[in-house]
């Protein structure tokens, strides 16, 4: 999973104890390594943190944040097809030290700019400083499974994966935002780029922040947009063509996700989307595919034993985990410290 956070701070109250304590707020997401780096410049201090969850190269090489000729990254996600983008940079002359796709990330914006986003395909958000430009870039993937917040005050920049490393801060004033309250009243939640405190935002789907250092400005950029997918003119292709592609992308949207240097397994429920995601998956590989399901008590909800008959049929390493009503009443205590703001 991995964490984010840092800070740009304009009167330059901010050190590496600050850093630290705002990055030790994100352990849960990241358990397996920690690191920061501070730069301390002429007008302000930039301070980036990471917290990590190994899943691609396991080595030091992937230590974050990373650095390579004047850029400098942390980076939460995967970036799925980063194979194929580092061959390319092969090609063009690039040379890689280590095989994490946080060097892909690098690579590819000394090669194309800002614009190596719209070659990434991935679950992912990054913050990523420019040292010659003197410009911050944060950005968030397509569909916005990876989660991003920022701060914003005249002299304070603040980011993170999630709110709870804003507090460790002392320049964030947790005042609350009334109309993000009032539609947490309505809706159950707080939606869209709305937080529960002010000046605090989340950065939309498939859009890219840049802070310029000199002018202490924020412009949002929109990279991506579903709707231009949805209104294009529709394939001229028949029933059974129809069926082959639609395949041909499910297995391969499944198979990149199957990139990892640890093992992975796959949530089955018995529903259709689950059974069909295993079946893609275990069809091209003779290894057992590991599946895991939670069952419950109540004979309404348990989906359970549907799951162990796809198992049983696709011939996977199955597992299965009960689940009783006292344990979920156990978690309610720990809830509101991972939803940050108030979700009903």
């Amino acid at each position: 999973m991995c964490g984010i956070s840092g800070f740009i701070d304009f009167k330059g109250d901010s050190g590496k104890e600050i850093l630290e304590l705002m990055s030790d707020q994100l352990e849960h997401r990241g358990p397996d390594g920690a690191g920061t780096r501070l730069l301390v410049l002429p007008d302000c201090t930039i301070g980036l943190a990471h917290r990590r969850l190994s899943i691609i190269d396991l080595t030091e090489t992937g230590t974050q944040p990373m650095a390579f000729d004047g850029v400098l990254v942390t980076f939460n996600g995967e970036i799925y097809n980063y194979k194929e983008i580092r061959h390319d940079l092969q090609v063009l002359g690039h040379t890689f030290v280590g095989g994490s796709d946080t060097e892909v990330i690098l690579h590819a914006y000394k090669q194309w700019g800002i614009n190596c986003i719209e070659r990434f395909i991935g679950m992912f958000s990054f913050v990523m400083y420019d040292e010659k430009q003197g410009k911050l870039f944060c950005v968030r993937d397509r569909a916005g499974v990876k989660p991003f917040y920022y701060y914003r005050t005249n002299d304070l920049f603040l980011f993170a994966s999630e709110l709870k490393a804003f507090h460790r801060h002392p320049g964030f004033d947790r005042e609350l935002d009334h109309s993000a309250v009032a539609a947490f009243m309505q809706f159950g939640n707080i939606p869209g780029t709305h937080c529960v405190f002010k000046n605090c935002n989340k950065l939309s789907p498939g859009h890219y922040g840049v802070f310029d250092l000199k002018s202490r400005t924020l412009e949002l950029h929109k990279y991506w947009d579903v709707y231009d997918y949805y209104n294009k003119p529709k394939l001229g292709i028949d029933w059974e063509e129809a069926k082959t592609e639609t395949e041909n992308l499910l297995v391969s949207a499944a198979s990149y996700r199957m990139i990892a240097d640890v093992p992975v397994g796959v949530f089955l429920s018995g529903g259709y989307d689950s059974a069909c995601l295993t079946a893609l998956l275990q069809k091209n590989t003779s290894e057992k595919l590991k599946t895991y399901t939670i069952a419950v008590s109540d004979l309404g909800l348990n989906e359970a034993p549907f799951a162990k008959e796809v198992a049983e049929l696709l011939g996977t390493d199955h597992h299965e985990l009960e689940c009783s009503s006292q344990e979920a009443l156990t978690l309610i205590d720990q809830l509101p410290f991972y939803y940050d703001e108030p979700f009903a």
